[in-house]
């Protein structure tokens, strides 16, 4: 297959200005830096078996991570029906999502009283402590102002104590769930945030990350004696114990008044650069410092995450931590035999896909390929940073589907897949072994409790991805299949 260079810290636009390049494609490009590589895409007319989800799906995945708080998809029931099938046989929990039932007459006249009557019906009957209304591609496209139909419900309950009621614009045909995600945040941030006394916490914007990696953050967090406000954290809400009691909102998870307190805190460290915009909104409006990523995957990552607390506490690391770090590079070394130079393919989420991608070449393991639905720079500079620790460049397949990389793999065939359960139909296809991480997994059980960021599931990653290798290439005596 053809493949064309990215110039050197040009971003698409740029390299279309000097070359005339094919939209996304980089067909005629004659700029090389021998970093990564850009394949070409086989097709032009559709997207098939897409790598990213719409943007209130990230949206509501915060939402669900605030105690007490009713997510609302200001759009069609069948918006909020798509959210809740997709994150049930994901999370294999039940998930509440409220919608304004937008009708063909309420697209035609507008969608106001639909929006009101829906507020004055989830404040009635759930009584939540806060309502992030989020919207969609059809109340976009209309051109509802959520805002001011806001204040309006305001005004006719002047002398009622109404929960905090949080406008998110998601139009779902632009962007992708991390970028929902982001606005979610910030949007949240931006209404409710007020500065008084200094709490002396850190602030972790988790990104799309598992509960279990969320989980896993809180603790390395405990080890460090580091008081921190999470946002938002849907460990519980989203992999909850079973009890005898129903509830139809959030039971735990972040309170109102820790998103109101984040803009006392020390810092904010946004653990996924294409999350990172309500860290900057508190550092421009409240001066809180802000530090954004990389997502804690693997050695040199989560090295990078405790440095960044250390350095904020002011504390050296912690015992635990340290044999923690030990024990994941020996069992690095342990696996070196089995991953050294076994090409993998990576695909999902552009901060998961760049830690991925660099863990494995920390592995000695090669990332052949790695592709995202999203359009990223940031994705593009930590692709660079990989191409660093792997003796093979990897190619970069930026805002490009699965069906675009079934068709790399069938002229590079790799030896592992890393993904999502999207990808199932090539691993099957391709007779390629599937590691599945990342949103959606639908088909295998406990993906909500999968984590892979920190030193003890990075330790697990390893053994994982290894015993994959040994299976698929190795006979039963223990020698490598020819």
């Amino acid at each position: 297959m053809n493949e064309d260079k990215l110039l050197p810290n040009e971003d698409y636009s740029k390299c279309q200005e000097l070359t005339n390049c094919d939209s996304g494609s980089h067909t005629n490009c004659k700029g090389s830096c021998g970093e990564i590589s850009i394949p070409k895409s086989k097709k032009h007319f559709a997207v098939i078996n897409p790598s990213k989800m719409c943007q209130p799906m990230g949206a509501v995945q915060v939402l669900l991570g605030i105690e007490g708080a009713m997510p609302l998809i200001h759009g069609s029931q069948g918006c909020s029906t798509y959210l809740r099938f997709q994150m049930c046989r994901h999370f294999r929990e039940p998930v509440n999502i409220s919608s304004t039932s937008m009708s063909e007459s309420t697209v035609v006249y507008g969608g106001e009283e639909n929006l009101l009557k829906a507020l004055d019906t989830i404040w009635r009957e759930y009584k939540p402590k806060l309502i992030g209304v989020t919207s969609s591609c059809l109340t976009e496209t209309i051109g509802d102002d959520m805002g001011l139909i806001i204040r309006k419900f305001r005004s006719k309950h002047p002398d009622e104590e109404l929960p905090p009621i949080i406008p998110i614009s998601t139009p779902s045909y632009s962007g992708s769930h991390v970028d929902g995600y982001d606005k979610a945040v910030k949007s949240l941030l931006e209404n409710m945030a007020v500065q008084n006394q200094t709490n002396s916490k850190i602030n972790i914007i988790t990104g799309n990350i598992s509960p279990a990696d969320i989980r896993e953050i809180k603790e390395i967090l405990e080890i460090m004696k580091c008081s921190s406000i999470i946002l938002t954290d849907n460990s519980e809400s989203l992999d909850a114990p079973h009890t005898d009691s129903v509830s139809f909102l959030p039971p735990a998870g972040t309170k109102v008044n820790e998103i109101i307190d984040s803009a006392n805190s020390k810092a904010t460290i946004s653990l996924c650069k294409h999350a990172n915009s309500g860290a900057k909104f508190l550092k421009k409006r409240f001066d809180v410092k802000s530090i954004s990523g990389p997502l804690p995957v693997g050695l040199k990552n989560t090295d990078k995450f405790i440095s960044a607390i250390c350095k904020i506490q002011n504390c050296d690391l912690p015992e635990k931590l340290e044999k923690d770090r030990g024990r994941l590079i020996d069992t690095i070394i342990d696996a070196h035999p089995y991953n050294y130079q076994r090409k993998v393919a990576i695909y999902g989420d552009p901060d998961v896909v760049s830690g991925l991608a660099g863990f494995t070449a920390e592995l000695g393991m090669i990332p052949t390929v790695v592709c995202t639905g999203a359009e990223s720079n940031r994705f593009m500079d930590d692709m660079k940073e990989v191409a660093k620790e792997s003796p093979t460049k990897p190619s970069v397949m930026e805002g490009c589907d699965l069906y675009d990389l079934q068709n790399y793999i069938k002229d590079n065939p790799v030896d592992l897949l890393i993904g999502n359960s999207y990808g199932a139909r090539i691993a099957n296809e391709e007779n390629i072994p599937l590691f599945r991480v990342g949103f959606p997994i639908y088909d295998r059980m406990g993906a909500q409790r999968i984590p892979i960021v920190g030193y003890s599931a990075g330790i697990s990653l390893v053994d994982t991805l290894a015993n994959m290798i040994l299976e698929k290439y190795y006979d039963a005596s223990g020698w490598e299949i020819e």
